[in-house]
């Protein structure tokens, strides 16, 4: 973070008093996973639509991440997708900001979205226990020019991408991301009679401090929470560098916020083009 001007922190005591950030979960000491996907994760990718590193981050990270968000006003969740989604939060800390290329996402980001990636839009979700979430959508078909999965050429193409933070624990049961695998491919529409509870839908578990990552094309949804703490996820979420998403210019980064960021990372909020667009990875 050499030559970075330190984040704007916020003000406030925490969202509605949450001051204590709570056990951060079994971090186990292990080595964390970084680099390009090895052979089986990108085999696994490739069959189901996402794939979960396990233990990304460190404690530290993760405690660092839990007081970050504690530190956020927000309005305590409710049952609405509104209430449950935080954004705008990158410049209140260097930890959200080391998410954009962290050590285990960066290269996997440019192996499926291509060298000239771009962050297209980023937010965090908190759910209260027994909350429901976000309805099964997404697929493959119809075919969608922004959200997409294609092999060509003995690699991966993909539209928009999400990677997803877990800082709590998300055992099998408890509701969150779920999903269909595989659906990624199918060439047929989602059935209206496909839902939460249908022998295609699986949950998906994830431990504090793991990463989530799967395309856009895949059938998804946010199940009812039924954890016993606030469910906390940070997704950040990535598009090739001609293709945008979300509305916002830049994902919403100001011109102030963007200086204080790393060569890397301004070369991750670059607008959506084909000329003059920089690779990620570049030398300068």
């Amino acid at each position: 973070m050499f030559g970075r001007a330190k984040p704007e922190k916020s003000s406030t005591t925490g969202n509605s008093g949450r001051d204590d950030i709570g056990d951060v979960g079994d971090v186990d000491d292990i080595e964390r996973p970084t680099g390009p996907l090895s052979e089986e994760e990108r085999f696994r990718f490739d069959l189901q639509g996402y794939l979960v590193r396990r233990g990304a981050l460190s404690r530290d990270e993760l405690t660092t991440l839990r007081k970050a968000v504690a530190d956020i006003d927000y309005a305590p969740p409710a049952d609405t997708i509104q209430s449950q989604r935080i954004g705008g939060y990158l410049h209140r800390d260097f930890a959200f900001q080391n998410l954009m290329d962290h050590p285990a996402v960066i290269d996997v980001v440019t192996e499926l979205c291509g060298s000239y990636a771009r962050l297209d839009h980023y937010y965090g979700i908190v759910m209260a226990p027994n909350t429901s979430g976000l309805w099964i959508h997404g697929g493959a078909a119809p075919f969608d020019p922004a959200q997409y999965y294609l092999f060509a050429q003995g690699r991966i193409h993909t539209g928009l991408i999400a990677v997803a933070w877990s800082l709590v624990d998300a055992p099998a049961g408890t509701g969150g991301f779920t999903c269909i695998p595989g659906s990624h491919k199918s060439n047929f529409g989602l059935p209206e009679t496909v839902d939460y509870g249908h022998e295609l839908v699986t949950d998906v578990a994830l431990k504090a401090g793991d990463m989530l990552v799967f395309t856009e094309a895949i059938v998804h949804g946010t199940a009812t929470w039924k954890g016993d703490e606030e469910r906390q996820l940070l997704f950040y979420k990535y598009s090739p560098g001609n293709s945008s998403w979300g509305s916002e210019v830049r994902a919403g980064i100001s011109d102030p916020l963007l200086s204080t960021l790393t060569k890397r990372q301004q070369r991750l909020c670059q607008l959506p083009s084909v000329g003059y667009h920089k690779p990620v990875n570049a030398d300068d």
